[in-house]
């Protein structure tokens, strides 16, 4: 069996028609899937709209909290569970030979576990898949996991203006005309191509003052098609699915069984009553202390985004509606499956409110009175000496400044000698 994964990094769904009936005209990708054959998922989500978290929870179909990688800088070399069987683990048991073409930059950086590492035949590129020739001489049970990266460099090259999306999906196309030039595609018995995560791009519409848009479709709708072998027509599926879901079917298709604790579902499975939970930051870049504070929930009826001040419940009609009673007990069942399934959201949420506790503390001071009884600083005097202090605060910042630069030193050194 040989089984092809094309992962296309950043390839934002709710820019193709296939995904968003809303846009008016078919994009080259459209037209290549639909001529491709096999089935578009067009209600898909990562509950990680990162790289690092999303590949994690690829890799094990399951949520950050359960797989270790809970934030964007926690990639899967450093931060995935140790004890979890990875679906590379399950390759390499069904004697899978398994080749993959992520950069040196990447694999330092941490896309790979060390074991997982071990278990892959990794390419630096494409490229040098391609001068191997290793997909023609496999042996019959292999998955080549090619890791394009076209659309996040147009992104990137055009700093996020509408036509990186016509450069991006191009790119992609001429990568996917270069492979199936070479190798049919019934050479492989299925065909996944999939995005990890979307984009934010300049003409978006985002209040900072309401956070949780960055998890709009924009960023957390990823694109999902699978192609079985001898597929020609082309089909699509809306029910409500997930990178998750990658995990399972695979072991679907090597008959493997499917433990009970993962979060996944197989894509040739039906799903009822299905629900997803995506967490974030905020904070756009990686960096230190980074911790997520924006969410959203998914069913097949409603989306609820919240962040630290804000909460919207919009139905998939797009409608929003708080402030009616009769969503009062749907909000309640929505923020317990958050609790249960975030890695961050009770934890924040109690920071929150610990941080209202100290704004409390400080207003009741205000009030109190020193130990011996005395009077504390009436309002008056205190706004003088905040005043005095961010003044001298300021005056001795620039004196320390000018005292260790050079022409301090130069004016105390002619000082000296004239004293001398």
């Amino acid at each position: 069996m040989k089984i092809l994964f094309l992962f296309c990094d950043m390839l934002r769904a709710n820019k193709l028609n296939l995904i968003n009936p809303e846009i008016n005209s078919h994009t080259c990708f459209d037209e290549w899937i639909r001529n491709f054959g096999g089935c578009t998922y067009t209600n898909c989500y990562t509950p990680s709209p990162d790289t690092p978290r999303s590949l994690a929870c690829l890799y094990t179909g399951l949520y950050p909290k359960n797989n270790g990688c809970k934030t964007r800088i926690e990639w899967p070399a450093f931060y995935l569970k140790p004890e979890i069987n990875t679906m590379f683990k399950y390759l390499n048991e069904e004697n899978f030979n398994t080749f993959t073409t992520f950069t040196k930059a990447e694999i330092k950086t941490g896309i790979l576990s060390k074991e997982d590492l071990r278990r892959v035949t990794n390419y630096n590129s494409i490229f040098d898949l391609y001068k191997s020739d290793v997909i023609k001489q496999s042996l019959d049970n292999s998955l080549f996991f090619l890791n394009l990266q076209d659309y996040h460099h147009s992104v990137t090259d055009y700093y996020g203006l509408p036509r990186a999306v016509i450069k991006g999906n191009r790119k992609l196309i001429n990568t996917f005309d270069l492979l199936f030039s070479r190798y049919h595609k019934d050479f492989f018995d299925y065909i996944f191509i999939f995005s990890d995560h979307g984009c934010l791009l300049i003409d978006d519409e985002f209040d900072k003052g309401k956070p949780y848009q960055l998890l709009r479709d924009n960023r957390s709708k990823i694109f999902m098609h699978i192609r079985k072998k001898g597929e020609n027509n082309h089909t699509k599926d809306s029910s409500l699915t997930s990178i998750l879901d990658i995990y399972p079917t695979l072991l679907n298709i090597l008959n493997k069984s499917i433990d009970s604790s993962i979060d996944g579902i197989s894509f040739f499975k039906p799903k009822r009553d299905r629900f997803i939970v995506i967490e974030d930051s905020s904070l756009f870049n990686p960096g230190l202390g980074l911790y997520n504070n924006i969410w959203r929930y998914k069913d097949n009826q409603v989306s609820m985004y919240l962040d630290l001040e804000n909460t919207l419940l919009e139905h998939n009609d797009k409608t929003e509606n708080l402030n009616s009673s009769i969503n009062s007990s749907k909000i309640n069942t929505i923020i317990n499956r958050i609790e249960d399934v975030s890695a961050s959201y009770s934890e924040i949420k109690a920071q929150k409110d610990i941080l209202r506790s100290y704004r409390k503390i400080d207003n009741s001071d205000r009030l109190s009175i020193f130990s011996d009884g005395s009077p504390r600083n009436p309002p008056k005097f205190s706004i003088i000496y905040k005043i005095t202090s961010k003044f001298l605060s300021l005056f001795y910042i620039l004196f320390y400044k000018f005292k260790n630069k050079k022409a301090y030193k130069f004016f105390k050194k002619k000082l000296a000698i004239l004293k001398s």
